[in-house]
């Protein structure tokens, strides 16, 4: 037999969980077509992978590429850590259906209005397919988007009505129809934040009549919706909501978004315990929890004021912001502020997304709040860069909240905020578990180029290599162990049959990593600059290579794959 590409000499991890084998692999029309000791020469490419791994192609369970990947098909961030899958439309966001509420309401990351020309998940679908993609694209529809899409401005005031959820359930359906693989939800955020349970069953149930899945980011930093049984920062209740969707609607899975599992400002230190028994506990009760964790500890860089100390209500618009600054400068307003934000409940404040920075300070945190100046500039003080708001308080002799106003004053609102809820190590502990995988929870971006013109999450760069860093430093989980998380436990949770494992008959999904070499250069330390990774030199996507000694190829091989796969 002639092979198009023949892989020789390598450690076979087959995705399963087994022990490494050294076998060769032939690959012929996109699938894998034999393994064994053959010594035949007869192929178009023979990649000789001594000393190196061979493993499925890794899938991402929560990634962010929707509209990336249209702006750029090569999706060079994530081929380049071995991602030859991902599952995107997460945390209530989708990139269809689309209509002028959404369009108006939405904030597009990295795409204009001009560069859409689809409305449903069947136009965006297509529109992939015509214009090629490096990776597997597979999509869930978004409650926040078929919220907005229904309701309008309204979305973010209020519950909805039987009318509304009948349109919504109806789009849900299409989007279904159209090959979406499940339904997702950002109830950290507005306007998923004021939705009740029941409308989010009510949709998970359409989603389960089409053998799909329900992924969730978790409520645990919202209160809005009457009936809410947590309050902010309630993480259990958060996951047993999720749990209860997937118990009263049927779904397939239950996927557990960035699963956190231990809030440093929280002082239950078994939360994480508890969270572990609550998922356990599901799964006897035949609810199949599933979750993916990050394998870093901070959170992503972001300017002022996004995802600030202050209720959304304080930066609105620009006279909102001008008006903070003054009160900020006034110390009887100052005072003022300061109780409220202190003492004030979170639920009456007006959050419409995470307060954790605000929780960080009122425990003492400072520590978990790093301060960055902005992308490829300078703080005009530039001794507070990169230090925390508490290193910066002991300098300025004043308190953490004092500190933070002075230095928005000082900078003209002009800084970037980083936080660190998570305790790295327990958080790291949660890809132990039988139930975890890990995930990049970023969207794709090229290097050079204008997706790469701002900091970046460093798992949307290494997210995969960083899990195998920690695999090598730690020696926690085994190699065949991770290696089985990020491939065939992510293809079961989301419902792929012919991917995820080295196996004769299934597409040939694969990547080549150097275990002593592989390492993430998107760090923390470096301002979270975009850098590829190193030691994955090859990477295969439906038999063609996608990357070739560690080089974009240019090929675009992937595949939409719709639901039901």
């Amino acid at each position: 037999m002639w092979f198009d590409i023949i892989i020789k000499n390598g450690r076979i991890l087959d995705g399963a969980g087994n022990p490494w084998f050294k076998s060769n692999i032939g690959i012929k029309d996109g699938f894998i077509t034999k393994i064994d000791r053959f010594n035949s020469q007869k192929a178009s490419r023979t990649i000789d992978a001594k000393g190196l791994v061979v493993c499925p192609g890794f899938i991402d369970i929560h990634n962010h590429s929707d509209f990336s990947m249209v702006v750029n098909p090569k999706m060079e961030s994530k081929v380049k850590q071995g991602v030859t899958t991902e599952v995107n439309g997460n945390c209530g966001g989708s990139p269809a259906p689309l209509n002028e509420n959404v369009l108006k309401l939405r904030k597009l990351r990295q795409i204009s209005e001009e560069e859409i020309n689809w409305t449903t998940m069947d136009g965006y679908f297509k529109r992939l397919e015509k214009q090629g993609i490096s990776q597997n694209a597979i999509t869930l529809v978004g409650h926040n988007i078929v919220r907005y899409y229904v309701m309008g401005d309204t979305a973010k005031e209020r519950t909805s009505t039987p009318s509304e959820l009948k349109d919504m359930k109806n789009l849900v359906k299409k989007a279904m129809e159209d090959g979406a693989a499940g339904l997702s939800t950002g109830l950290d955020y507005a306007p998923g934040c004021y939705a009740h349970t029941d409308e989010i069953i009510e949709l998970a149930k359409v989603v389960a009549n089409y053998g799909g899945i329900y992924a969730s980011h978790l409520r645990e930093s919202s209160s809005k919706i009457l009936g809410w049984m947590g309050e902010q920062g309630s993480f259990l209740e958060s996951v047993a909501e999720a749990i209860e969707i997937g118990r009263r609607s049927g779904v397939r899975a239950v996927e557990l978004s960035h699963i956190c599992g231990q809030w440093v400002f929280k002082r239950d230190t078994e939360i994480i315990n508890k969270t572990r028994k609550l998922i356990d506990s599901a799964r006897e009760e035949g609810i199949n929890v599933t979750a993916d964790v990050l394998p870093a500890s901070w959170g992503s860089v972001a300017p002022w004021p996004g995802r600030s100390v202050f209720p959304p209500a304080y930066y609105a618009d620009k006279e909102e912001k001008e008006k903070l600054f003054k009160r900020l400068s006034d110390p009887d307003e100052r005072a003022k502020l300061k109780e409220k934000l202190m003492n004030r409940p979170i639920s009456e404040l007006g959050y419409e997304n995470t307060a954790f920075r605000l929780l960080c300070i009122r425990e003492g945190r400072g520590d978990a709040i790093k301060i960055f100046p902005p992308f490829n500039e300078h703080l005009k003080n530039k001794e507070y860069e990169y230090k925390t708001l508490d290193e910066i308080a002991k300098l300025k002799k004043k308190d953490l909240l004092d500190t933070l106003f002075d230095l928005l004053i000082e900078e003209e609102g002009n800084i970037c905020m980083c936080h660190n809820i998570m305790d790295y190590d327990l958080t790291m502990s949660q890809l132990t578990w039988p139930t975890t995988m890990p995930s990049s929870d970023g969207g794709s971006i090229e290097k050079p180029g204008s997706l790469a013109e701002n900091r970046v999450r460093p798992t949307a760069w290494a997210g995969f290599p960083m899990a195998l860093e920690w695999v090598r430093e730690k020696n926690t989980v085994t190699l065949e162990d991770m290696v089985r998380r990020m491939t065939s436990m992510p293809a079961r949770t989301i419902g792929l049959n012919d991917r995820g494992l080295i196996k004769v008959g299934l597409w040939a999904d694969i990547t080549v990593f150097d275990p002593e070499m592989v390492k993430s250069d998107c760090t923390y330390e470096n301002d979270c600059r975009p850098e590829y990774p190193v030691g994955i030199p090859y990477v295969i996507v439906n038999g063609q290579l996608v990357v070739d000694n560690s080089e974009h190829t240019g090929v675009l091989s992937g595949k939409v794959l719709r639901h039901p796969f």
